[in-house]
């Protein structure tokens, strides 16, 4: 327990939207008609070569939801660290974990490079110190909008986990069934609102800080903020 220290909320920022985006919007029509064997068929792509007959590389559900998350939401961390990022989030809804103690806990400093913590202690204190603010910092007030979107979903998802663990599958299937609902989710249709809410809820200078000292973590400008 002793190494695994929460970052500061900057760090969380990021990984605090890939959450938001994943459980936005989670129905429980669409996971339950995805199992991990069919998610796993669906995003079977063809090799280089297209003789037929040859083997083809299977793209597991998880990577999927890396994938997506790269090319969506942030660029800011490795293949390794989204893995682990939604390994705990699965960990998290398969325990049923409050969504606050998951929240707080998806990313650990010794997860991070130096030069990721470096980049996250500077724009910790810039949110921090610079962006004007008397009823609290961005960061917090981005925090609020997220956990108070994020509290049904997340206990929607929760309950489609319970459910799978009572009819006993697996923690592998109900891991991998996270991941599915993470794929099928991360859209730009479901992250626009978060982001137009977090907007909202900030002053014009605050979010102008938010935004410019906050591009090395998030892909604001593929939603034309």
């Amino acid at each position: 327990m002793s190494n695994v220290i929460p970052v500061p909320r900057t760090s969380l920022l990021a990984a605090a939207l890939t959450l938001s985006v994943c459980l936005a919007n989670a129905s429980m029509a669409s996971a339950a008609s995805s199992s991990p064997h069919q998610a796993s068929i669906s995003t079977t792509h063809a090799s280089t070569s297209a003789q037929p007959g040859l083997l083809q590389t299977l793209i597991t559900p998880k990577q999927t939801a890396i994938n997506k998350t790269k090319t969506l939401l942030t660029t800011f961390f490795t293949d390794q660290q989204l893995s682990k990022i939604l390994d705990k989030m699965a960990e998290n809804i398969y325990a049923n974990k409050p969504l606050k103690e998951s929240f707080d806990t998806l990313i650990a400093t010794n997860d991070l490079t130096a030069s990721q913590m470096a980049i996250i202690a500077r724009v910790e204190n810039i949110l921090q110190n610079d962006s004007g603010s008397t009823s609290g910092t961005p960061l917090t007030k981005t925090n609020a909008v997220l956990l108070r979107r994020l509290e049904p979903y997340h206990k929607d998802m929760s309950k489609k986990i319970l459910a799978m663990k009572s009819a006993r599958k697996t923690k592998a299937e109900c891991f991998n069934q996270v991941y599915v609902m993470v794929t099928e989710r991360l859209t730009k249709a479901n992250i626009t609102p978060a982001l137009t809410e977090i907007k909202s809820s900030l002053t014009s200078k605050e979010w102008q800080s938010v935004r410019v000292n906050g591009a090395a973590l998030f892909l604001w400008s593929k939603y034309g903020l």
